[in-house]
């Protein structure tokens, strides 16, 4: 009987471990942000400009809000805006704040997207006219 036991163990434990690395491998039933946030391309074409405004979007495949963030490494990340998708994508206005590289990011239902290299400089302008340099 003993024997019985162990072996009933053995395989229970190689079934629970089994459908443990098959819900790992197994998509989501909640998905993430279908891509990486787009801050489109800015003027200047190479950086943006802090107090300038950018329309950051990104594509999803999946209902329920999205947040957007900005981070710097090393420093805590910044809270962006939110937006209930529309279609296929989430959108927001950002406007940078400070000089430097960062990243941009979305979450949805709890996943984070690849992030975006950004970099920010000196903007200069008004009416909707801004460069960086």
């Amino acid at each position: 009987m003993s024997r019985r036991r162990t072996r009933a163990g053995v395989v229970a434990a190689f079934l629970s471990m089994l459908f443990g690395v098959t819900m790992l491998v197994a998509p989501s039933a909640q998905a993430a942000p279908a891509g990486r946030v787009d801050a489109g391309v800015p003027l200047s074409s190479v950086v943006y400009g802090t107090g300038c405004t950018y329309p950051v979007t990104v594509p999803v495949n999946s209902s329920g809000w999205v947040e957007f963030w900005e981070v710097k490494p090393g420093l805590p990340a910044r809270f962006i805006g939110r937006d209930l998708p529309s279609g296929a994508l989430a959108s927001v206005t950002w406007v940078p704040r400070r000089i430097g590289d960062k990243y941009l990011y979305a979450v949805q239902n709890g996943k984070a997207s690849q992030p975006t290299l950004v970099k920010v400089r000196q903007g200069y302008g008004s009416n909707g006219t801004c460069f960086a340099f």
